[in-house]
């Protein structure tokens, strides 16, 4: 055997098990109880490991520093010392209540800011951002952070490193998507527009900023282009989107402030979002009423691949309702609820009109976005976002119950928000829906709602229903979202 051939062997040995034991080690932070992390934070061998891991050591350190969960002081405790700098009392207005572990958001929501709830490496209590959303929204100027995590943009195990890291490979991607259509569609690129002068100015200026983007694109946008050369479109497909969407963005909350800031400029990136998920989405394509859902969006993040990234992510649990199938399915369970509810309302509506809730078909399908007023839109949004975003990411998820609030026939999972929200306003409205004598007249109904819908009116108006059983369907009164 030649010399050094054992020392060589054995060194390759422990570089092996070493790597062994650092994926092991990894699996049992995971699965640890944070006291037993803690207690090996404090243990001698804890400097050590420090050496070997880094990444270990700031992770055992932010254990022991910060406790998102404080307990409340019980005999012979000790009151952590006012201004000790690793060191954060919860306050809360009211005593802790008991709570049922499939109810999360029924706990007491505390009074820090959005910041208190991110970890020293920026890491989310998701549990508490979910009570926070649920039950008073999140500030204005706190939404573009936090729709992120609803609509799954952002994986909630992530560090405030990993999501800068995310935030400029998710715009790269999508600056090489919308490149990679614009090069096979040149003539899709601009927008051909009615007469409309000021329109018309607002897609030159447009194609003039999309101009110096491609100019100066990162290596990444580039890198992210070419990946992307040899994607399969289906021409008529993104023809026939294109043609629908030509012709909803022009009219799409034109009126709206954010989008006559910069002449409809911001308008056109409505339309490429709508575009690019065509493209790249055409199991679904484009269906008209999305253009309203990523007016919102970007109107909230004013960023057109923010807003792209938070579409693709609602999608993915909302397409279902642009279908023949899935909008149907909402139509079947409101009506399920309603008879429920107000059998007597129910059989006059079946009885007046042979469509039954068809005339709620907006309400369903644009989960109210345009019946609401615009701060109320945005809540109803959020909310479904919460009953959503279990289908991004398992840490979403809560324990299910069985349905015993209701007795409704109709799958717990499909009492969602804006289906209960439908049904209270039917409800609140029933002294003059039983007025009605023709179908046209729900339709008419309905078409007077618009924009005049007000959440804070639409709660406690149930309590004198036949069924007192059924809890109030008012938005702080709701079936938990997620469970």
């Amino acid at each position: 055997m030649y010399p050094g051939t054992w020392p060589s062997l054995a060194l390759q040995l422990f570089l092996y098990w070493l790597q062994a034991f650092r994926e092991w080690l990894e699996l049992f932070i995971q699965l640890a109880n944070p006291k037993i992390l803690r207690i090996l934070g404090l243990a001698p061998c804890a400097r050590a490991l420090g050496l070997l891991f880094p990444w270990l050591s700031s992770y055992l350190r932010s254990i022991i520093t910060v406790d998102l969960k404080p307990k409340a002081p019980g005999k012979g405790s000790r009151e952590p010392q006012k201004g000790h700098p690793k060191t954060r009392i919860l306050k809360t207005t009211a005593p802790q209540k008991k709570i049922t572990p499939c109810c999360p958001e029924s706990l007491p929501l505390s009074s820090d800011s959005l910041e208190s709830l991110f970890d020293p490496v920026g890491r989310l209590d998701i549990p508490r951002l979910r009570r926070m959303v649920y039950q008073k929204g999140p500030e204005a100027g706190e939404r573009k952070l936090v729709w992120k995590f609803l609509f799954g943009v952002y994986p909630p195990n992530s560090t405030a490193e990993e999501r800068q890291v995310l935030d400029t490979k998710l715009e790269a991607h999508y600056h090489g998507m919308k490149w990679a259509w614009r090069g096979r569609y040149p003539n899709a690129v601009r927008l051909r527009a009615p007469a409309d002068e000021e329109f018309s100015m607002a897609i030159d200026k447009y194609e003039v900023l999309q101009t110096q983007i491609r100019e100066n694109a990162s290596p990444l946008e580039k890198l992210a282009e070419s990946s992307l050369q040899y994607h399969i479109f289906n021409d008529q497909l993104f023809k026939k989107a294109q043609k629908y969407i030509d012709a909803d963005v022009p009219r799409t909350d034109r009126h709206r402030s954010y989008f006559q800031e910069e002449g409809l400029v911001k308008l056109l990136s409505v339309r490429e979002i709508l575009l690019t998920y065509a493209a790249f989405h055409q199991d679904l394509g484009y269906c008209q009423g999305m253009n309203d859902f990523v007016s919102r969006f970007l109107e909230t993040l004013d960023s057109e691949a923010d807003a792209f990234w938070c579409f693709v992510g609602f999608m993915r649990w909302a397409g279902m309702n642009f279908t023949a199938e899935g909008i149907k399915r909402k139509i079947h369970v409101s009506e399920e609820l309603l008879r429920h509810v107000d059998p007597e309302l129910s059989s006059h509506i079946e009885k007046v009109s042979k469509e039954k809730l068809l005339f709620c078909l907006r309400w369903l399908l644009l989960c109210f976005q345009r019946d609401l007023q615009h701060q109320d839109a945005l809540r109803v949004l959020e909310i479904r976002g919460l009953e959503g975003g279990k289908n991004n990411s398992p840490i979403w998820r809560h324990s299910r119950t069985k349905n015993a609030v209701t007795g409704c026939c109709a799958p717990r999972k499909d009492l969602t928000f804006d289906v209960l929200l439908c049904v209270a306003i039917l409800v609140q409205n029933r002294d003059q829906l039983l007025t009605f004598h023709h179908s046209n007249d729900f339709f008419l109904f309905s078409q007077r709602l618009q924009g005049k819908l007000k959440l804070n009116t639409l709660r406690g108006e149930e309590k004198e229903l036949p069924r007192p059983e059924l809890p109030s369907l008012g938005p702080r009164v709701m079936l938990m979202p997620g469970q």
